[in-house]
């Protein structure tokens, strides 16, 4: 058998007007794990995505996730931190159980994989940074706080369009990561799969001193460990170490 059949695979959905989940696949997935996306419409009310949007996405999750499963993967992940949380603080855990019965496929999502992340990081009290509006921020505060986690500070940088958030580079980020920085954290959480948090890792990790973790990061991290595979991911930060 070659090893493109023993090759490990993950599928990942993602909301249709997210374009950083692939990019940061094609950088840091380990070359010898194969990746395949598949999206989920993520209807707009008004033109806007609002909190009733990323439910129905929710809703609807484990039905898209069927596509994903006729290639056989052997872990699927929901890839949307807002929509992850929007049944509630401890939706994530629920969505993760009913893909995994549906589908008979490992299965995971951001907020899930998240908190999974910062447990392994040994972080308790985070600053927590999220591009949008407060009314989306809360949503994810209170699943990090439900977990058992001290969120010290959670920050909206209220964007309103998910695709313009995705045209700020690493290093613009990273400078609103860093002015709300707090030397009470043991890490730095940089939410959303649409924004370019995973290249800004280590610079934050090396400026600030304590992990930093990311949607698409943990993700990934959380998948990897999901398929048992063991390495470290150049660029990837101290959780992919």
């Amino acid at each position: 058998m070659n090893q493109m059949q023993t090759r490990k695979r993950i599928g990942m959905i993602v909301p249709s007007l997210n374009t950083i989940g692939e990019d940061d696949l094609r950088r840091f997935c380990p070359e010898d794990v194969a990746y395949h996306v598949h999206r989920i419409r993520l209807r707009k009310e008004g033109g806007v995505v609002t909190p009733e949007s990323l439910l129905r996405a929710y809703l609807e999750a484990t039905d898209d996730a069927s596509y994903l499963k006729d290639f056989g993967p052997d872990v699927i992940t929901f890839n949307c931190t807002g929509a992850s949380v929007a049944y509630g603080p401890t939706g994530d855990a629920l969505l993760a159980q009913s893909m995994q019965q549906a589908l008979g496929v490992a299965s995971s999502n951001t907020m899930l994989a998240i908190k999974r992340a910062l447990a392994h990081v040994r972080a308790r009290r985070i600053v927590h940074v999220c591009p949008f509006a407060d009314k989306f921020s809360s949503g994810e505060k209170a699943a990090l706080e439900a977990a058992g986690l001290e969120v010290i500070k959670s920050v909206g940088l209220n964007f309103v369009d998910a695709r313009e958030a995705a045209r700020m580079d690493p290093q613009t980020l990273a400078a609103h990561a860093m002015a709300h920085a707090d030397p009470g954290m043991d890490a730095l959480l940089l939410s959303c799969a649409n924004v370019r948090a995973f290249e800004a890792v280590e610079p934050l990790e090396r400026a600030l001193g304590v992990p930093v973790v990311t949607s698409n990061q943990a993700v990934l991290w959380d998948a990897l460990q999901q398929i048992g595979w063991t390495g470290q991911v150049e660029g990837g930060g101290r959780l992919l170490q």
